[in-house]
């Protein structure tokens, strides 16, 4: 389960590892764990480029998506 789920808002080149390496496309829209203030934060944009999935306030509550009481 990530700890930072966060959507990436615009398409996106991040350039991450080796510096050689060519950078990597990322399109808007895919779920990455990205924990907040972090340096791979800065590689995707920065917190203006992604979005929280799980609002903050509700992290760590794992009864709040839990189902198993609306079954049979």
């Amino acid at each position: 389960m990530s700890t930072s789920p966060r959507r990436v808002l615009t398409d996106t080149l991040v350039q991450w590892g080796e510096p050689s390496a060519p950078p990597l496309l990322v399109r808007h829209g895919t779920v990455v764990d990205i924990p907040l203030g972090s340096a791979l934060e800065t590689a995707y944009g920065g917190s203006s480029n992604l979005s929280a999935v799980i609002p903050a306030g509700q992290r760590g509550q794992g009864d709040d998506l839990d189902r198993s009481a609306q079954g049979n």
